[in-house]
C-alpha cells in the first residue's frame, strides 16, 4: 500500500487529480478492503495535511521540502504523515518503508531515514496567517481571502472544519424504507447509524464491520450515500409528484434520485451530463434503487428541449471550495483566478437552462461553495424580468426553513453548526 500511495502522490505532484479517482486509480487488483482503506489514509492525510507535513519536516532539512526531488518528497512526506497522525504504525515501519520509496541511491535512503529519525510534533506558530497556513495546511491565497471576508475566528474556524474527516451519510429511499427500518436494517450487517443532525431523512454511520456495498440494504437499493448539505439542496429544489423535472448537471446522481422520489409516481425526472462515463455511473444508481430516470448526454449550455419542464435543476460545476473536508486533493488544485471563471461558465449554463422552464415554472441553481464569484454574483447577475426570487414555501420542511435567507437563498457554512458540507443554492419561479 505505501507503494501504491507514494506512486499515487507522485502522479499528483505531476498533474493533481481528484483523490478518490487517484486512490483507486493506484489500488492493485489484489487489494482488499483494509488494503485500499489503508491507501485511501495515507493519500489523503498526505494531501489534507501537506503544509503542516512540510512545517515539520523542514526544521529536519538544510533546504525547503519543495527543493527536494520529488520521490525523495513525497517519501518524507508519506513517513511524516504516518509518524505524526497515526498511532497505529510502528515508528520503525513508517521510517523504513519511507527509506525504501526515496530512490535507489545511498544518498536518498540516508537523507529520508535520518530526518524521520529525527521528526518531532512542532508547535504551531503564534501569527494566525501562518497558522493557517502551516499548521492548517491551506494555501495562504485562500487563507488570505477568508481572513478578508470571514474575520480571524471565522477563517480559523473554516479551515479547521476542512481539516475534518467528513462523515458517511446515507439518505433512506423513501420509496422502499423509512430512516428508522433502514437503520435496524443496517444493524443487522454490524451497522451502527445515528439520525441526521440537519435531516430526518439521513443517518450518520458512527461505525461498521464490512464495507457498505456489502449490505443486503445497499444491493435492495434502500439508500443513496449522500451528504446532509446536498440531501437539503435537493429538497430545496422542490420537486412535486407528477412534475416534470430536468437535472441539468445531473451526474453522479444523488440529487437526481432525490428528485426522482419526489416526483414519484406519475412524475418525470429526466437526467443531462455533459460526461458519457459519469452518466453510465448515474444510471448504475438509478437502477439500484428503482428510479426510472433517463439518463442523456448534454450539454447544460445547450439544453434543447424547449420550455419544457416543471423545475429545472442546474447543481453546476463549481471550485468545490464547500466540500474541502472531503477533498482534500482540491484546495492545491485550485488558483483563486479560478473562483471567477467557474462563476462565468456558471452564469452561462444557468442563461441557457432557463429556457427549458415552462412559464410558471421553477428554476433551481445549486453550488457546492460559498464563494461570492460563484454564488451570490452568479444569482444576481441572473436576475431578470422573466424570473422572481422564491422564498421560503409551505412544502419547505423545517430543517430547511433554518438555512433559507431573506432573499431565499439556500447558504450552508461548514463551520457552523452541526458540520455540514458547504452549499449555496437559489430559486426563482418563472412568470407566466
Amino acid at each position: 500500500m505505501r507503494r501504491a500511495a507514494h506512486a499515487a502522490l507522485l502522479a499528483f505532484e505531476a498533474r493533481p487529480e481528484n483523490a478518490e479517482e487517484l486512490a483507486a486509480r493506484f489500488a492493485a487488483s489484489s487489494f482488499d478492503g483494509r488494503d485500499r482503506a489503508l491507501l485511501r489514509e495515507l493519500v489523503y492525510g498526505a494531501l489534507r495535511w501537506r503544509n503542516r507535513l512540510d512545517f515539520a519536516l523542514s526544521r529536519c532539512l538544510e533546504k525547503p521540502p519543495d527543493r527536494l526531488p520529488p520521490p525523495v518528497r513525497e517519501a518524507l512526506r508519506l513517513g511524516a504523515y504516518q509518524l505524526l497522525f497515526l498511532d497505529r504504525v510502528p515508528a520503525h515501519a513508517a521510517v523504513n518503508a519511507s527509506a525504501g520509496l526515496a530512490g535507489a541511491g545511498p544518498w536518498e535512503r540516508g537523507l529520508v531515514n535520518a530526518v524521520l529519525r529525527r521528526l518531532t510534533p512542532p508547535a504551531p506558530p503564534d501569527e494566525l496567517e501562518e497558522r493557517l497556513v502551516l499548521w492548517e495546511s491551506h494555501p495562504r491565497w485562500l487563507v488570505r481571502r477568508w481572513l478578508a471576508a470571514l474575520g480571524g475566528e471565522g477563517a480559523r474556524a473554516r479551515c479547521e472544519a476542512d481539516n475534518a474527516e467528513g462523515p458517511l451519510v446515507l439518505r433512506a429511499n423513501p420509496l422502499r424504507t423509512s430512516p428508522q427500518a433502514l437503520a435496524a436494517r443496517l444493524a443487522e450487517d454490524g451497522m451502527e447509524t445515528a439520525p441526521g443532525l440537519a435531516d430526518p431523512e439521513c443517518l450518520r454511520v458512527i461505525s461498521q464491520e464490512s464495507a457498505l456495498t456489502g449490505t443486503a440494504a445497499f444491493a435492495e437499493g434502500l439508500f443513496i450515500v449522500q451528504d446532509e448539505a446536498s440531501s437539503l439542496a435537493a429538497r430545496y429544489a422542490g420537486a412535486r409528484p407528477g412534475e416534470r423535472v430536468l437535472d441539468a448537471c445531473a451526474a453522479p446522481g444523488g440529487k437526481t434520485a432525490c428528485l426522482a422520489w419526489a416526483a414519484a409516481p406519475a412524475g418525470r425526472v429526466v437526467a443531462g451530463d455533459a460526461s458519457f462515463a459519469r452518466l453510465a455511473r448515474l444510471r448504475e444508481n438509478c437502477a439500484r434503487i428503482g428510479a426510472d430516470v433517463p439518463a442523456v448526454v448534454m450539454d447544460a449550455s445547450r439544453p434543447s428541449f424547449g420550455a419544457a419542464f416543471d423545475r429545472v435543476l442546474v447543481d453546476a460545476p463549481c471550485s468545490g471550495l464547500g466540500v474541502l473536508r472531503r477533498h482534500p486533493d482540491a484546495r492545491w488544485r485550485l488558483r483563486e483566478e479560478d473562483l471567477a471563471a467557474h462563476g462565468r461558465r456558471q452564469g452561462e449554463i444557468l442563461r441557457r437552462a432557463a429556457e427549458a422552464v415552462r412559464p410558471g415554472g421553477r428554476l433551481i441553481y445549486a453550488v457546492c461553495t460559498n464563494e461570492p464569484e460563484e454564488t451570490e454574483e452568479v444569482a444576481s447577475g441572473f436576475e431578470g424580468p422573466d424570473f422572481v426570487p422564491e422564498g421560503a414555501g409551505q412544502g419547505d420542511i423545517p430543517e430547511l426553513r433554518r438555512v433559507i435567507g431573506p432573499d431565499g437563498a439556500l447558504r450552508i457554512r461548514p463551520e457552523e453548526a452541526p458540520g455540514l458540507d458547504g452549499f449555496f443554492a437559489m430559486r426563482w419561479r418563472r412568470r407566466g
